[in-house]
């Protein structure tokens, strides 16, 4: 046990000197090599993508600091400082309203669920089962009682549906079709997996895109309105890195 904890405190001060380090080379202005520290660094945290987003945005890589600052919001996703600076590069790129889905339900249901992490949503699901289950224990023992407790045991369940169903919505978007990000100037999205196929629309730097199919060097990607096309692979970055 000694050992172990012996290596984890290692690790995590390695961890923290390489942060530094490259947060070093930010603070000279050594931006790419701050980028290429930042990249290295693992398992990256919420911070570190922020930070890197930071050093692509100096280098007026936006799309690839529109990218970073995503997965820096899917791992903190109300922290204000990431929301502003995602903000303020959407903007820059002119991206906020191909960005946004068309239909209110489906921008309700991302600005809701997203704006919680799987492991929050799975604690307030086991919170809200252990709380309907305690309630209706003492509902059984306690007759007098009844009607404070059956509000509770209504509500827990109710939070245990809602909790459920946005922890199900989370897993099966980012399984079937996980999010991405242009990284390049245009990206042509295309009919068919080809290159001479015809160009069916373009996509613009920062634009963000459903990835519907993989193919290897071509994937089928669905955009907020709806619009599908294939494009290939080096023109977008996942946000959830595998």
């Amino acid at each position: 046990m000694v050992i172990g904890w012996l290596g984890l405190s290692t690790a995590r001060a390695t961890l923290i000197d390489d942060f530094r380090a490259a947060n070093q080379l930010y603070d000279a202005g050594k931006f790419a090599e701050a980028a290429a520290a930042y990249e290295k660094i693992e398992p990256k945290t919420a911070y570190v993508y922020y930070n890197l987003g930071n050093t692509w945005f100096r280098q007026d890589k936006l799309g690839l600091a529109v990218l970073n600052y995503e997965r820096a919001r899917k791992l903190a996703p109300r922290d204000p400082d990431i929301l502003a600076n995602l903000k303020f590069a959407r903007q820059r790129l002119g991206v906020d309203e191909v960005n946004t889905p068309p239909h209110a339900l489906k921008r309700f249901l991302r600005s809701v669920i997203g704006s919680r992490t799987s492991t929050e949503w799975s604690r307030y699901e086991l919170a809200a089962l252990w709380l309907s289950v305690l309630a209706a224990g003492v509902w059984i023992y306690l007759p007098k009682m009844r009607t404070g407790l059956l509000v509770m045991v209504v509500a827990g369940f109710a939070s245990f549906a809602v909790s459920t169903f946005a922890l199900s919505y989370q897993a099966i978007n980012d399984h079937t079709a996980p999010a991405a990000i242009v990284v390049v100037t245009a990206a042509e999205a295309r009919f068919a997996p080809m290159p001479d196929s015809t160009i069916h629309f373009r996509l613009v730097e920062g634009t963000e895109v459903a990835v519907r199919e993989d193919r290897g060097q071509w994937l089928f990607v669905e955009r907020a309105d709806g619009q599908q096309g294939w494009v290939k692979s080096e023109t977008i970055g996942r946000v959830g890195r595998s």
